[in-house]
């Protein structure tokens, strides 16, 4: 019994050292965006927020440009996604399999792989260095399709069978029938999509060139001082992600409970 109380007390010790060391960097973000740095304290300030909202619009306008291409391609996607696993998981059409199969395979793919012809698909349609480089791509990607997929097959044909005795319109039976059944799963979906468009780096890096047109997370990769100015944009950048886990966490948990990755 007291090698048990051992063994669990030195396991959660390491699991609060994990925890620790992951929330460390957040908590100086936050200490240094105030002022406050254990190095060259100061009497704690918001200048840093005045600045990125007021003062030095530079990050509030990447901060804006940011929200519209996570937004844009979250929206666009659950609106291509939801038909499409509608019709990979419970339609009857001849080569489907086929088909997931090569979505999976384009998933499965490093983003290095598909940047190239990102570019010269983008330079060929004058999307080059706008957003719309960033956007279109994301609404067709093949990962929202792949898991709103697996969540609609958890749901029992029976369901779709009898849906099918009051209407045959398609549209009607995915807006009444299959949207509150796997809801969860769509919001689950549109987080990770979410939080992936806002995280961008790479893409924007190679198919956007001009500063004012770049999100906000380029352009804090390449800040290199320390001001509280800087810090205050972490923060910021940091709320977003933060905010939906916490207003969607239960969803976000029974959508990834309802995955069926068979």
């Amino acid at each position: 019994m007291v090698k048990k109380t051992i063994w669990y007390s030195l396991f959660c010790f390491f699991l609060l050292s994990v925890a620790a060391v992951m929330i460390a960097p957040i908590l100086l973000s936050i200490l240094c965006s105030v002022g406050i740095n254990f190095r060259d304290i100061i009497s704690p300030s918001l200048d840093g927020y005045w600045d990125f909202y007021i003062a030095k619009p530079l990050y509030i306008h990447a901060l804006l440009r940011s929200f519209l291409v996570a937004a844009s391609v979250t929206l666009g996607s659950l609106l291509v996604s939801v038909p499409a696993a509608f019709v990979f998981a419970k339609a009857k059409m001849k080569g489907k399999t086929l088909l997931f199969t090569a979505y999976i395979i384009v998933m499965i793919m490093p983003f290095q792989v598909t940047l190239l012809p990102h570019y010269i698909v983008s330079k060929q349609l004058h999307l080059y260095d706008t957003l719309y480089a960033l956007i279109l791509p994301g609404i067709f990607s093949c990962l929202p399709v792949f898991l709103v997929t697996q969540v609609t097959k958890t749901l029992h044909n029976e369901i779709i069978e009898s849906a099918t005795l009051e209407t045959s319109n398609v549209f009607r039976i995915l807006w009444s029938i299959i949207l509150p059944n796997i809801k969860p799963g769509i919001v689950c979906t549109a987080i990770l999509v979410f939080a992936e468009q806002w995280n961008l780096v790479a893409e924007p890096l190679i198919l956007i060139e001009t500063e004012t047109v770049l999100p906000l997370a380029v352009i804090l990769n390449s800040f290199s001082s320390q001001t509280l100015y800087d810090f205050a944009a972490v923060v910021i950048f940091l709320l977003p992600p933060y905010l939906l886990f916490s207003l969607f966490k239960q969803e976000i948990l029974e959508g990834l409970g309802n995955y069926n990755l068979k």
